[in-house]
């Protein structure tokens, strides 16, 4: 007898037996396959190495034969085993086996109650695996690639289990080694796209109108024709709302229109770009009389980075009478301007006839380039402009005014204006496949991928097959996808094996 006991699947073999011999052969047995050669010797056309054949000579001695019989069929119960189980040999505590029992075991009847047998465990995968993971986590980081140098001290290759845990998001792994190649994801899988969006540059909209005047450079405005802009802007409270009006001036001679005029530069948009060929404006204005001899006129007006005027709208009166002009125009590239559309309006104070009464006034207009759309009173106007082609967008101006030896319109305000620039190029970032703090763990030993631990067989790249770590020193190089600010934290790990 000896010393040396069996586990196998988890039950001690000692409980029930007491091993003899336990005899391993040196390495495997090989099959060789040749052929006659012409004149001298053989061809070799194809060696194999077999399985691990392990034979186990025992005894079991019992103090009565019920005894003996009933440890026999527990004995028998233990190598019933369908599928290769886990077995470690007591002089081998660092290693075990994947194997199960093959053939009878028959016994000799030394006494009644003293018999000797063998059995013969087959290992299929033909080697013995280290009891603990080999575990490397001191890859280099380079520019491409994080390597890692190992060392196998078995003498057949282990198969790798690689953690990688995303430190920023990413869509591709791939390991590399003199085995092959296995990739996960996809390369050409992108963190971001151009996408085109709107972005509200200026926004006085509600009682923000009051940080509008005075965001606005006061006086320098430019409308379709030069205006005497002497007057001062102002905000009131009219029922309920803030407003910008122009002061009323009751001395002074003018030889021209009275105005004052309020200027904003168009913001860059989120890419540092300034100007704009697609503009989008949201106004609402108030233009009601209480007197039929009342005028003025509202304006707002588009310039270029050169302050040379664009495209516009008015509303205009200058005569007596209930009737006033919606005007839109546009350049004409001869410091002039030409009317594009010219509707009337009631500006009476009839909340249902004049669209720029107290509770009305919103208005839109739209720049796609040469192309403006006009919004007003529940219609939309179409214009084709060749002369604004290619020249972007840079200033809005609104000029509220009134005419010499006339009575000022009472309401005229400035309440809301918005603008919003269009189809700004900006770089979106994509969800991606692979998101920060994700751990893929790459299983050569189970042939498996797991994300979080989500199998995702359906990431791995066709034409992949799961590396092995040969015996001796070598590299494993891992990729990622090349956009990745931070590289992943990689761990490698492998049982090693021995024939």
């Amino acid at each position: 007898m000896n010393n040396d006991t069996i586990t196998i699947n988890g039950f001690d073999l000692s409980e029930v037996i007491d091993i003899i011999d336990i005899i391993r052969p040196v390495g495997n047995e090989r099959h060789i396959t040749t052929n006659d050669a012409p004149l001298l010797g053989v061809n070799l056309q194809e060696v194999r190495t077999g399985a691990k054949i392990i034979k186990v000579k025992f005894a079991m001695q019992y103090g009565n034969g019920m005894t003996l019989e009933t440890a026999k069929h527990k004995l028998a119960g233990i190598f019933n085993t369908s599928e290769a189980v886990k077995i470690i040999i007591s002089d081998e505590p660092d290693k075990y086996y994947m194997g199960l029992v093959s053939g009878s075991v028959d016994m000799e009847n030394i006494t009644r109650l003293f018999q000797k047998g063998s059995f013969d465990l087959i290992i299929p995968d033909g080697v013995a695996h280290s009891s603990t993971y080999k575990r490397f986590d001191n890859g280099q980081e380079q520019p491409d690639k994080v390597v890692f140098n190992l060392v196998n001290n078995g003498n057949v290759p282990a198969f790798p289990v690689v953690t990688v845990k995303n430190n920023a998001e990413n869509g591709y792994i791939g390991i590399v080694n003199t085995s092959g190649a296995f990739e996960v994801g996809d390369r050409k899988e992108a963190d971001t796209e151009t996408v085109k969006r709107s972005e509200v540059l200026l926004d006085f909209r509600g009682d923000k109108i009051a940080d509008g005047l005075a965001r606005a450079v006061k006086n320098s405005s430019v409308t379709n024709s030069p205006e005497n802009l002497n007057g001062t802007s102002e905000l009131v409270t009219v029922a309920g709302k803030k407003r910008v009006r122009l002061r009323e001036q009751f001395s002074g001679t003018y030889n021209k229109s009275y105005s004052t005029g309020l200027s904003w530069e168009i913001p860059s948009d989120s890419t540092g770009q300034k100007g704009s060929l697609n503009d989008y404006i949201f106004c609402k204005l108030v233009y009601q009389l209480d007197s039929v001899a009342q005028c003025g006129f509202i304006k707002v007006t588009v310039t270029d980075a050169n302050n040379q005027f664009l495209y516009g709208i008015e509303t205009y009166k200058r005569y007596n009478g209930l009737y006033c002009g919606f005007n839109i125009f546009a350049t004409n590239n001869n410091n002039d301007y030409n009317f594009l559309k010219t509707l009337d309006f009631d500006s009476s104070s009839d909340q249902n006839r004049n669209p720029f009464a107290k509770t009305r006034g919103q208005f839109e207009i739209m720049r796609n380039d040469e192309r403006v759309q006009v919004y007003y009173n529940g219609s939309h106007y179409n214009f084709f402009v060749p002369e604004i082609r290619g020249k972007k967008s840079a200033k809005i101006h609104v000029t509220i005014g009134g005419f010499h030896g006339k009575v000022i319109i009472p309401h005229l305000y400035l309440d809301e204006l918005m603008y919003r620039k269009d189809f700004v190029s900006v770089i979106n970032d994509l969800p991606n496949r692979y998101p920060i703090g994700s751990n893929v763990i790459l299983d050569s030993e189970n042939n498996s991928v797991t994300v979080d631990g989500i199998e995702k067989a359906v990431d791995v790249v066709q034409g992949s097959k799961f590396l092995s770590i040969p015996p001796g020193s070598s590299q494993l190089e891992v990729y990622c996808s090349n956009w990745v600010k931070t590289k992943p934290t990689v761990k490698v790990e492998f049982k090693e094996r021995y024939l």
